[in-house]
């Protein structure tokens, strides 16, 4: 029975439960120093003095760090890029100047943590504050073009202005998204280790081993062969991992200094204003369609904010380029306010769940204004073609999400007219959405070796985000070879392994995967050419499309022969085999096909109409991620998304106070996330079909495809139940009363 397709239980999933499985933080290195960082309390300004006299007296302190004594940096790059991705631009304790509330300004290292954290008490600061402080809320009259980022920052096909101005029906309307943080489980942490021969070792909470690595290469001068970065287990990265950040920087530089291992790990309100988050956005969406829904025209604008040092840009109008055809046109357009504050960075999911919020919303604005049904509308609207790129998809099973999705939900049972549905003395509302996610097509590299035993060794240089990475890579080796899963052994997240890409974007599966698989069938290849040619050949003469594998055999079953992986090797002298695979595709932008992931998602509600409490009361998501490797983990990764977008809908924010400059609400406590009690049984299927444009294994990107239209489908319910259409995020009592 084939490993691929089956619903296997995490490899790892027992030294987890069991605390056996090490994260950064948990790695014990000997002689080991503790890091503790002191942070600016302004916004805007400069520090005019640092006394660190009675920090450096304190017990147990070996340093005191301060922009007068930290060794000079190298420059981050420009332009910025995934291969040495640094989280901002400006570097920490190289000059005075103070750009945001919370930036590192002095770094003492102790033997202890409480020695550390306690002899950070004892700095002494004082500052020149400037003003003004430009912090937010952003405006349109504050709004600047920005160089362009990832993508080009506008775009524009067709007439879109036209196709509007020419619909029977038109609407524009303003969407509002807040501020959101990762808070992983995990905080960020580095253990920094210097050998005497020069070589750094990175112990880091990183979904990019190998861009860590580039990156500090670049800005302390060390050359990328002497630098090792690992990363076995992440407790969530979510996309605030995948990029270094100044705490990184400060703990190899000061581990270098002392000549002493330092592990430097951020307190969870560090984490508010260390490692980026999700930007607020301010977007504008114009919709023409004729009478019967037929969209006409797209216009969509979005509004973000960005540092003064750096120019992250939230690709919001992103997802809007090739969801829907139009008649006319579709234009989108991006700006950015430059403010006082940390970088942004990627959120799961960036851009595309912050954009479908606004165009989705809208599309139910459209449904209601033209009298046709939101299912049927977005079926009315779907295509084949790209509209941005003018390429065919590889495969869209969008229509299949929709109709899929409605059947499993029970949609034909809504009744359309809002406030029309109720149990008892609540109000119940329907609401759905489309989604549409971008793939990414990244170079990729494994080692696979069998054993003497029999057993085989996977080895990449990618990673476990929590995802089930070790258990699906088991998969995808285990067929080629004939081998059971868990005769297969994977290592993963050290740059001492095969180079491969980072963690994000949802594509690890299809990149990092397809390497696997490509190494894998090399290996089955040698061993069957040690089978017809090699010492004692058993298959001489045969040929190779002949040889069958299973359970750790090949076989010539028309001559009932056979021998095991074990005694082919021990035949020919061999203590292994070892065979590499190198994914090497063309970037998905210069295909002949457009590639994306799709899905359809479903929402019921349950709102109280005295108190203005929503509660989720049943979702169905219907995904095309293309071929599903391993339905169990897949259904986790969705499960985890739609929470992620239930979140996102109802209950995560990240209080401003924009006079100090700084976010407020910095733990748990303040910032909400959905616990066990808000979540029902969520029902997930999958409708794709194996996309070989996508990759070699056929699978596209899933995990983050889960997160998007979750609030949008959520709040078109809302309006079905109240009547009461909320276009900012999150909805609150306060909003619905």
């Amino acid at each position: 029975m084939n490993a691929v397709g089956r619903p296997i239980s995490r490899a790892d999933g027992r030294l987890k439960v069991t605390g056996a499985a090490r994260y950064t933080a948990d790695i014990p290195i000997p002689g080991a120093m503790h890091a503790a960082m002191v942070h600016s309390t302004i916004a805007n300004g400069r520090t005019v003095s640092i006394d660190i006299s009675a920090a450096e007296k304190a017990s147990g302190v070996l340093a005191v760090f301060t922009h007068r004594n930290l060794p000079r940096m190298n420059p981050t790059p420009r332009p910025w890029s995934h291969l040495h991705p640094h989280g901002q631009g400006y570097l920490p304790l190289q000059d005075d100047k103070i750009h945001y509330a919370g930036q590192p300004i002095a770094l003492v290292v102790a033997a202890t943590l409480d020695q550390a954290t306690y002899a950070g008490t004892l700095v002494r600061i004082e500052y020149e504050a400037e003003r003004p402080i430009v912090f937010g809320p952003q405006s349109a009259n504050e709004a600047v073009d920005p160089p362009q980022f990832l993508w080009p920052v506008a775009s524009s096909v067709g007439d879109a202005d036209k196709g509007i101005a020419a619909g029977a029906v038109k609407l524009e309307r303003t969407y509002t998204t807040s501020d959101r943080h990762h808070n992983q489980m995990e905080p960020h942490a580095t253990m920094a280790v210097w050998e005497t021969d020069g070589t750094l070792t990175l112990y880091e909470t990183t979904q990019h081993i190998f861009g860590t690595r580039e990156l500090v290469a670049i800005v302390l001068g060390v050359p990328p062969a002497k630098i090792n970065v690992v990363s076995h287990f992440l407790g969530g990265g979510f996309g605030g991992k995948a990029y270094v950040w100044p705490h990184t920087l400060l703990a190899a530089l000061a581990a270098k200094v002392l000549n002493r291992p330092v592990r430097l790990q951020l307190t969870r309100a560090q984490m508010y204003s260390m490692v980026g988050h999700q930007p607020a956005t301010i977007q504008t969406i114009a919709l023409g369609a004729d009478k019967n829904g037929r969209l006409n025209g797209i216009r969509h604008e979005s509004i973000s904010p960005t540092p003064v040092f750096d120019n992250y840009i939230e690709y919001a109008a992103l997802a809007t380029r090739s969801l829907w055809a139009t008649s006319g046109g579709i234009a989108t357009n991006h700006k950015v306010v430059h403010v006082n504050r940390n970088t942004p960075t990627a959120m799961r999911s960036p851009h595309e769940a912050l954009g479908h919020f606004a165009i989705e919303s809208a599309m139910d604005e459209l449904a209601y204004a033209t009298g046709v049904d939101p299912v049927a509308l977005r079926l009315l609207n779907d295509t084949e073609i790209d509209p941005h790129s003018g390429r065919p998809f590889s495969t869209r099973a969008m229509r299949k999400c929709l109709l899929e999705g409605a059947a499993r939900f029970g949609w034909e049972k809504r009744t359309p007219e809002p406030r029309s549905m109720r149990d008892g003395r609540y109000l119940i509302g329907q609401g759905m959405a489309g989604a549409i996610y971008t793939h990414w097509r990244w170079p990729a590299k494994a080692r696979v070796t069998l054993n003497s035993d029999g057993s085989a060794l996977v080895e990449a240089g990618t990673h476990d985000l929590g995802t089930g990475t070790y258990t699906v890579m088991q998969q995808v080796a285990a067929d080629p070879l004939g081998l059971s899963p868990d005769k297969v052994t994977v290592r993963l997240g050290d740059t001492r392994l095969p180079e491969s890409h980072a963690s994000i974007g949802s594509a690890t599966m299809a990149n990092a995967g397809a390497s696997v698989m490509l190494a894998a069938k090399a290996l089955r290849d040698k061993a069957v050419a040690l089978a017809l040619n090699g010492r004692d050949a058993p298959f001489a003469g045969a040929e190779a499309k002949d040889v069958v594998h299973a359970d750790g055999w090949l076989a010539l079953a028309r001559k009932n022969l056979s021998v095991t992986y074990a005694e082919l090797l021990a035949r020919n002298g061999l203590s292994k085999l070892v065979a590499d695979g190198d994914y090497d595709p063309v970037p998905e932008a210069n295909g002949p096909k457009a590639i994306f992931s799709f899905s359809a998602v479903f929402a019921e509600v349950r709102v109280d109409p005295d108190l203005g409490l929503v509660r989720l009361n049943r979702f169905v998501g219907a995904y095309d991620a293309g071929r599903i490797i391993n339905p169990k983990t897949a259904r986790s990764q969705a499960i985890g998304g739609i929470i992620w977008g239930l979140g996102q809908a109802l209950l995560e924010q990240s209080e401003t106070d924009p006079v100090m400059g700084r976010f407020l609400n910095r733990n748990y406590s303040g910032y909400l996330v959905p616990t066990n009690a808000d979540v029902p049984e969520l029902d997930v299927l999958f409708v794709g079909e194996f996309d070989e444009e996508a990759s070699p294994l056929g699978a596209k990107g899933l995990g983050e495809l889960t997160a998007v239209s979750v609030a949008p489908a959520i709040a078109n319910a809302v309006y079905h139940a109240t009547g009461k259409r909320l276009r900012a995020l999150p909805i609150t009592v306060e909003e619905l009363l």
